[in-house]
C-alpha cells in the first residue's frame, strides 16, 4: 500500500488528507487559534456528580462541562474536587459537552505512556510472537516509574536506545504537567496537542509512507529538517507543490472526494451503491445492488457487492470519521460461508484505520455491527449545518397539508369570534391546494400565492370591513360551487 501526506497550508487554516493508493481515506483540518479538544490534558473541578448516569461534571474552563465516567476514577469523588483529565471525545450532538478521561495516555511516537497505569503492552497490530515478546521485554526495562507503557506498531525495527530516550522524554513531560497543575488555582488547559501537521508526521510517517506533499514551502523546508533528524524515514519524498495554476487538493482529486463524502448515496464501482443515515444514536449504512448486472445467480451478485462494499464501508467510516455505533445493511446471503467471507472481508478492510474498529458479526436480523472509537468532530458535523428549512430532517409539510392546517387556524378564528373575510398568503403550491379546498363558513376566504415560499410557510390574516382582498386573490369554493383552476395544480 503506498501512503501519501498532503498538506494545504493556509494563514488561518491546515488540511491534511491521506490517501492510500490514491484513494482519500482521511480528512483532517486545524483552524489558527482554536483550542484542541481531543487528547489535550485539562485541570477540572468536579462541578457534579450523577450516580443515576454514573458520571461527574467536570469544569475544564470551556462553555460546557465536560462528562467524565465515575468508572475511570480510582477513589471516591467529591464535589469541588481537582483532577488532571484528557480530552477523549467530541459527542456526537452539540448539546453534549467534551468526553473526559482521568486514564491519561501521552503519545509519543514508538510509544504511549500511562501515568499511574501497571504494565507493558504491546499493539495488537504486531502479530509476530517473536516481535511481540522482544519488544515487551525492551520496554519493561524503560518502563519509567509509577507508569504503565503502551509500544505502538511503529516501534518494529527501533533499537532499544530510541524506546529509552522517548520513554524518558514522555516522563518528563508529565513531570513537567504535573508541576504545572500544582502552580493552577482554577480548571482551564494543561497541555495542548500537538499541532496538526506533527500530530500526522508522527502518526502516520512510517516505512509505508511514500511520500509528503505540502504547499507551502516553509514548511517543506521544516519537513526536511525533521527528516534529518530521523524523525521522517529517509525513503519518504518531500515534494513542495507550487499552487501556479491549480491547487494543491484539486490536483490529487481531493475536493471531488470531499464533496462525494458529504453525499448520502456512495456509488460503488460494480453498480451497486451505499446509503449512509447518521443519527445521535448511531450510523446506519444500506448496502444496494443498483445496477450491477454481474454474477450467474442472486447469491453471487450479492457477495460480489457485498465484498466491495465492505471495502468501501471501511473507508468511509474512516474518511467521515463517525464514530460510536455502525450497523451495515448487507444484501441478505443464504450461505454461511458467504457471510463468514464477508464478515472477515470487513474485518480486514477497516485494520488500515488508526481509530480502533471491532466487527461484531452479523445479527439474526441479518444487519452487520461494528464500533469505532470517537475522535474529533464528524465530517458532515464540522462541514455542514442545518438546513434551515427542515432543520435537518430533510422533509417539510406538503402542500395539501400546509392547506389543510391554514383552513383549520381559519375556522378556530372564527370560532373565537374573528369575522372575515380571511386571507391567507402563502406559496402557489399552497394556494393551488387551497383553490380546490371547500370553504365550511359563511363567509369568504381568500388565497393569494407569493412565489418563492416554501409550502409548510403561511400567514393568515382577518380583512377589514370594506377591504378588498389584494389582485390575484382566488376566494375558496362553497360546497355545490364549482372549484377554481387559476392556481396550477402542485406537480
Amino acid at each position: 500500500m503506498e501512503r501519501t501526506l498532503i498538506f494545504d497550508c493556509q494563514s488561518d487554516m491546515t488540511r491534511a488528507a491521506v490517501l492510500e493508493d490514491g484513494t482519500l481515506c482521511e480528512l483532517h483540518e486545524e483552524r489558527a487559534g482554536e483550542t484542541k479538544l481531543t487528547e489535550s490534558l485539562f485541570y477540572g473541578r468536579i462541578e457534579q456528580i450523577r450516580p443515576s448516569v454514573c458520571a461527574a461534571f467536570v469544569n475544564i474552563g470551556l462553555e460546557q462541562n465536560a462528562f467524565l465516567p465515575l468508572g475511570e476514577l480510582r477513589k471516591t469523588p467529591r464535589c469541588g474536587d481537582m483532577l488532571i483529565v484528557q480530552g477523549a471525545a467530541q459527542q456526537a450532538v452539540e448539546t453534549k459537552g467534551l468526553r473526559v478521561t482521568a486514564r491519561i495516555n501521552l503519545a509519543g511516537k514508538t510509544l504511549v505512556l500511562v501515568p499511574g497505569g501497571e504494565g507493558v503492552h504491546v499493539s495488537k497490530k504486531i502479530r509476530a510472537p517473536e516481535d511481540r515478546q522482544q519488544l515487551l521485554e525492551a520496554a519493561q526495562a524503560v518502563c519509567p516509574p509509577d507508569c504503565g507503557l503502551i509500544v505502538r506498531t511503529a516501534s518494529q525495527d527501533v533499537t532499544d536506545a530510541l524506546l529509552r530516550e522517548e520513554a524518558a522524554e514522555l516522563f518528563a513531560r508529565w513531570q513537567q504537567i504535573g508541576r504545572r497543575a500544582a502552580g493552577m488555582v482554577r480548571p482551564g488547559l494543561l497541555w495542548e496537542r500537538l499541532p496538526l501537521a506533527q500530530q500526522l508526521i508522527r502518526d502516520v510517517a512510517g516505512s509505508a509512507l511514500e511520500r509528503i506533499v505540502t504547499s507551502s514551502a516553509a514548511h517543506a523546508a521544516a519537513l526536511r529538517t525533521q527528516q534529518a533528524q530521523g524523525l521522517i524515514p529517509e525513503s519518504t519524498r518531500i515534494e513542495h507543490f507550487e499552487e501556479s495554476g491549480t491547487l494543491i487538493f484539486d490536483a490529487f482529486s481531493v475536493e471531488e472526494e470531499i464533496d462525494r463524502a458529504l453525499r448520502r448515496r456512495v456509488w460503488l464501482p460494480c453498480g451497486g451503491y451505499l446509503v449512509v443515515d447518521s443519527c445521535e444514536a448511531m450510523t446506519v449504512i444500506d448496502v444496494n445492488s443498483g445496477k450491477m448486472t454481474l454474477g450467474r445467480s442472486i447469491e453471487e451478485t450479492a457477495l460480489r457487492v457485498n465484498l466491495e462494499a465492505a471495502r468501501e464501508v471501511a473507508r468511509q467510516i474512516r474518511l467521515r470519521n463517525v464514530g460510536g455505533m455502525i450497523a451495515v445493511d448487507f444484501i441478505d446471503m443464504a450461505k454461511a460461508e458467504h457471510r463468514e467471507a464477508l464478515t472477515h472481508a470487513l474485518t480486514q478492510a477497516v485494520r488500515a484505520d488508526r481509530s480502533p474498529v471491532k466487527v461484531l458479526g452479523l445479527t439474526r436480523l441479518g444487519l452487520m455491527e461494528m464500533t469505532r472509537r470517537r475522535g474529533g468532530e464528524e465530517l458532515h458535523r464540522r462541514l455542514c449545518v442545518s438546513c434551515a428549512s427542515c432543520s435537518g430532517t430533510g422533509e417539510v409539510l406538503g402542500a395539501e397539508e400546509s392547506a389543510r392546517r391554514a383552513l383549520r387556524k381559519v375556522r378556530r378564528m372564527a370560532l373565537g369570534g374573528t369575522r372575515g373575510p380571511f386571507l391567507v398568503r402563502c406559496s402557489t403550491q399552497t394556494a393551488a391546494a387551497l383553490s380546490r379546498c371547500v370553504n365550511p363558513l359563511e363567509t369568504d376566504i381568500y388565497a393569494v400565492s407569493a412565489p418563492g415560499r416554501r409550502p409548510d410557510r403561511w400567514e393568515l390574516e382577518p380583512l377589514g370591513e370594506g377591504e378588498q382582498p389584494p389582485a390575484g386573490a382566488v376566494r375558496l369554493p362553497r360546497a355545490g360551487s364549482a372549484p377554481t383552476n387559476e392556481f396550477p395544480k402542485e406537480r
